[in-house]
């Protein structure tokens, strides 16, 4: 399968995601170690859920404008199917 990140600048900028991600989960962390206030915690846990969101969104418009695009428009029957098939499988885990 080929990767979806084409672009240095579209891999940077996923990378940068991840890590802003990576900060507000170690903040969770933290927050639970240190007993804090458990509706702060679940705010917290809101950014980590809303940042991995817009990576998946990031990743996701990357396919399509690509790996996916290509596949629909390609001549093998085969390949199309699959891609199909894939965004499906993908669709029904987010649902």
């Amino acid at each position: 399968m080929p990767t979806v990140q084409k672009s240095d600048k579209n891999r940077k900028d996923i990378l940068n995601r991840l890590h802003y991600a990576e900060g507000h989960l170690k903040a969770v962390s933290k927050m639970v170690e240190t007993e804090a206030y458990c509706l702060d915690i679940i705010n917290q846990n809101h950014a980590v859920i809303e940042a991995l969101r817009k990576i998946n969104q990031m990743i996701l418009s990357g396919h399509l404008g690509i790996c996916a695009w290509d596949a629909v428009h390609s001549k093998n029957t085969s390949k199309r199917k699959q891609a199909i098939a894939e965004l499906i499988n993908l669709y029904s885990k987010t649902n």
